[in-house]
C-alpha cells in the first residue's frame, strides 16, 4: 500500500486552475457539527445552507441539517487521496454526498458535477479525473435512462434499468484507472466509456 501511495502521489501534484477556465463556485464555506449518539462518528450535520453553482449557473444546494459522511466516495479512494473531509476536494465531497442521499438528480449528473466542483476547489485535472472515474465506477447508482444535466455539461448518458447499487471497486481497479488516465488524459466521456467497459458489476475478467 505504501509503495502504491508514493507512486500515485508522484503522478498527481495539485495544480492551480487555469485563469480562463470556469468550473463554477461555492457560495460560502462548510459549517458542520459532528453527529453523536447511535450514528457513526464520521457523520456530520450542516449548520448552514451550503451550495455549489455549476458553470451553467445551476445551484446545487445542500440545505442546513443535511447529513454527510463521505460515504458516496468509494472507500478505496480514501487511501489514495485522503478522507473526504481531509483533502482539497472536501467541499465537493459534501455536495456529492448530499445529492447521493437525496437522489433528487440523476446519478450521472451528480457524479459529473462532482468533477467540476473538485476543479473549482483547485484540484488538478488529473487528480479530479481519478476521483471522477472512481465515483463513476464505484459510487452509488440509483436511476435509469438519459441524464438531465444542464445544457452543455456532457453528452446524454444512458444506463440499464437498475436498483440502487454501489459496485465493487478495488485498489487494483483504482490503480489501473489512474494509470490509464495518466497515459491518455481522456475526456470525461471517454472515462465514462472506459468505466462501462472495464468496471461493470459482476464483470468477467477483462484483458
Amino acid at each position: 500500500m505504501c509503495k502504491f501511495l508514493i507512486w500515485l502521489v508522484s503522478l498527481v501534484p495539485f495544480a492551480a486552475i487555469a485563469a480562463d477556465m470556469n468550473y463554477g463556485r461555492f457560495t460560502n464555506t462548510v459549517k458542520v457539527e459532528w453527529v453523536r449518539g447511535n450514528t457513526t462518528e464520521r457523520r456530520m450535520s450542516l449548520l448552514e445552507d451550503f451550495a455549489y453553482v455549476d458553470p451553467k449557473g445551476k445551484t446545487w444546494l445542500a440545505p442546513k441539517g443535511s447529513l454527510t459522511d463521505g460515504a458516496s466516495i468509494p472507500r478505496v479512494l480514501w487511501t489514495i487521496v485522503g478522507g473526504p473531509f481531509e483533502g482539497q476536494y472536501r467541499e465537493a465531497a459534501v455536495i456529492h454526498d448530499v445529492f447521493c442521499k437525496t437522489k433528487s438528480e440523476q446519478h450521472q449528473d451528480v457524479h459529473r458535477i462532482f468533477y467540476y466542483a473538485t476543479r473549482a476547489t483547485g484540484v488538478s485535472e488529473f487528480y479530479a479525473k481519478v476521483l471522477y472515474g472512481g465515483v463513476v465506477a464505484g459510487g452509488p447508482k440509483w436511476s435509469k435512462g438519459p441524464s438531465n444535466c444542464f445544457a452543455g455539461c456532457h453528452e446524454p448518458v444512458t444506463v440499464p434499468s437498475q436498483v440502487e447499487t454501489s459496485p465493487k471497486f478495488t485498489e487494483d481497479d483504482a490503480k489501473r484507472l489512474a494509470s490509464w488516465i495518466e497515459a491518455k488524459n481522456p475526456s470525461l466521456e471517454e472515462i465514462d466509456a472506459f468505466v462501462a467497459l472495464n468496471f461493470r458489476p459482476n464483470r468477467a475478467a477483462h484483458p
